[in-house]
């Protein structure tokens, strides 16, 4: 494989509320146009042959601070979102879902693990959705998961703890964005992203094209991969 092939794209959709704010906007009109936005960085990855994408829809620290208003907004809005993903049929795209739905609205969580099932036979780009997910709370799930199977301290190795990771048999991201300003990752895959490239952009996530997707590919392109050598 190239060096700088690029396999696994994540996203941290940053600034959506921001974006609505100043133009006047409720923050439900930054939601929306965020969907519009990442409909078309998804065709975008597919078109540009990236087999993964992951893209952070929701955090488990926003499940807990963000309004109910807001929320219920946001869950409907997820279930739309994979409805139109799956309605780009002709790209064969498969959702995977990232983070613990048991802590969603019944309907919405079942929603999203049907669109899981039904895509998982298609071989093309493979889109996980962040929703409800954090990294430390990845891994405490996944610790967990060892647990309850009895594995002893002797057997518990990185492999074993990325077969319970919620990327499990995924390659890990070569490139981090994210969009609207903001320097740090949040815990966003904590595990997975340790040699991934970041790159940080003040464009807000509705205003993110797939022309800046290139702009940041362009830049990973740009860099030295060590790895640790």
């Amino acid at each position: 494989m190239n060096e700088k092939s690029l396999q696994h794209i994540a996203f941290i959709m940053d600034g959506n509320r921001t974006w609505a704010t100043s133009k006047g906007l409720p923050k439900l009109v930054g939601h929306n146009e965020a969907a519009k936005a990442l409909k078309k960085v998804i065709t975008a990855c597919h078109d540009r042959q990236i087999p993964f994408a992951t893209f952070w829809a929701l955090s488990t620290d926003n499940l807990k601070q963000r309004s109910p208003e807001e929320l219920k907004n946001l869950f409907s809005l997820f279930e739309q979102v994979v409805d139109e993903i799956q309605e780009l049929k002709d790209k064969k795209i498969k959702i995977n879902i990232l983070g613990d739905l048991t802590k969603l609205p019944e309907q919405t969580a079942k929603k999203l693990s049907i669109a899981q099932e039904q895509t998982q036979d298609n071989v093309g780009l493979v889109v996980n959705l962040g929703i409800n997910y954090g990294g430390r709370d990845e891994m405490v799930r996944a610790i967990q998961k060892i647990i309850s199977k009895n594995y002893k301290p002797e057997d518990i190795n990185e492999e074993l703890v990325e077969k319970f990771l919620d990327t499990a048999g995924m390659p890990d991201p070569e490139l981090i964005v994210r969009s609207g300003g903001h320097f740090r990752l949040s815990g966003f895959l904590s595990w997975q992203g340790i040699y991934s490239e970041l790159y940080f952009t003040p464009v807000k996530w509705p205003d993110f094209t797939p022309e800046e997707l290139d702009k940041a590919i362009s830049w990973y392109r740009q860099q030295e991969r060590k790895h640790g050598k």
